[in-house]
């Protein structure tokens, strides 16, 4: 595909506002867009509001300026509306969580069309602060209501596209370990990127540190705290006897410039960047690597949701004993799905085999078939399912799928939780 005619989108989707990137072939990085032309703000506030007189729906600064005027009903908290499966009812008609996201997703991306008009959209990845599994089912859902298919659109963390951001940029400001400081509504958190360059391929780790205990939003606007002096406390506990190359800075938490001398201080020795884009365009940078212009293909990124290890079955296929992936490794953990039917020959038991990319252990369990349907053998199909309960532990469920028109199914036999 002519990448002048690619359409990569980078979607920052929060529970106050929203950001929107493009990848551009002409500066070659993200362009992040703004909501009302010749405003230098990028922050679309994640709200909707149908309008009284002509049941239209605006979204944004108009949408809140319509309802604070009085000419509409105001529609916020859409994450939350999506997580709950809550309904609202405006002018007697009643709207789902989903058709709300999909009106709100559907008019920001309107404001893309100002810079590719006739473009279609080749990728999109939004990226989401809260990686819960019915707000990412929603969010896909009302991309889908959207002819968006998941062939086109990806979901990730903040993590993911802090990670994309980071190592996308020249090799010197990663020489060492990244650090970002984000200071969201959610509180004050930190995280660190570390790569392994002995690996081949290179693999990049992140751990997570949260101190929105220590710093909030609420701490921050109290007069009896000193918040500079607690940022800096902070600042120094995290970095203690860290190698860190290049720190950012990012969240409407470090609005006003409450924290200039600190982060000035933490200069020394670094590259220290602020800004408040930095999610969307790490999803914008993943969305052009899903697009298949990859920069980053020798570089195995691992965050702090991801399972570490592959999964596989060994199994007997087109007459060899083979071992059958069922997930690769550096997948976020609730993005593992995957099944396989598999016809027992006279087997007592499965091997599972757990590769771990990081120490290159390899695990196999062995799981006995009990309770299987006395049948003649190779007439019975097993259904084999995983899915991660979390990134270290995953669930393996074994079911009988009958056999043809001559067995009946009998469902579920067993289920294991195995460590990763």
């Amino acid at each position: 595909m002519d990448k002048s005619r690619k359409l990569i989108i980078g979607y920052d989707l929060c529970e106050d506002y929203s950001q929107i990137s493009c990848y551009s072939y002409k500066t070659f990085e993200p362009i992040t867009i703004n909501p009302i032309e010749d405003d230098e703000n990028t922050l679309i506030p994640t709200v909707l509001c149908e309008v009284s007189e002509s049941r239209t729906w605006v979204y944004g600064k108009e949408a809140l300026d319509c309802a604070k005027k009085g000419l509409g009903v105001l529609t916020d908290r859409l994450l939350h509306k999506l997580k709950h499966n809550e309904e609202v009812i405006i002018f007697g008609q009643r709207y789902s969580a989903v058709s709300l996201m999909e009106k709100f997703i559907r008019k920001t991306l309107m404001l893309v069309k100002n810079y590719f008009p006739t473009e279609t959209i080749t990728q999109i990845v939004i990226t989401l602060h809260e990686m819960d599994p019915v707000i990412i089912e929603g969010v896909y859902e009302a991309l889908y209501m959207l002819g968006i298919d998941k062939d086109r659109a990806s979901i990730i963390s903040h993590g993911s596209s802090f990670m994309y951001y980071a190592l996308s940029q020249e090799r010197e400001l990663w020489l060492n370990d990244v650090g970002l400081f984000d200071f969201s509504e959610d509180g004050l958190s930190f995280y660190q990127i570390s790569v392994n360059r002995r690996a081949n391929p290179m693999i990049a780790g992140m751990e997570k540190k949260d101190f929105s205990e220590t710093l909030n939003y609420s701490i921050l606007s109290s007069k009896k705290v000193n918040k500079e002096y607690t940022f800096e406390t902070i600042a120094n506990t995290a970095l203690y006897k860290q190698i860190i190359s290049t720190l950012y800075f990012t969240g409407r938490g470090f609005q006003d410039n409450w924290a200039q001398d600190v982060i000035k201080g933490l200069c020394a020795g670094r590259r220290v960047f602020i800004g408040q884009n930095l999610y969307t365009k790490g999803a914008c940078l993943a969305a052009k690597e899903i697009s298949g212009d990859e920069k980053l293909n020798n570089i195995i990124l691992l965050n702090n949701e991801m399972i570490v290890s592959s999964i596989g079955i060994k199994a007997y296929l087109d007459g060899i004993s083979q071992e059958i992936l069922l997930t690769n490794a550096a997948v976020p953990w609730y993005e593992v799905n995957k099944d396989i039917d598999v016809i027992p020959d006279e087997a007592s038991d499965i091997e599972i085999v757990i590769r771990n990319i990081m120490t290159k252990e390899i695990t196999r369990e062995r799981i006995p078939l009990s309770n299987l349907p006395d049948r003649p053998n190779r007439m019975t199909r097993l259904n084999i399912d995983i899915s991660c309960m979390d990134r270290s532990k995953f669930k393996l469920v074994i079911s009988d799928m009958g056999f043809g028109d001559i067995y009946s199914a009998t469902g579920k036999l067993a289920e294991y939780i195995l460590e990763i």
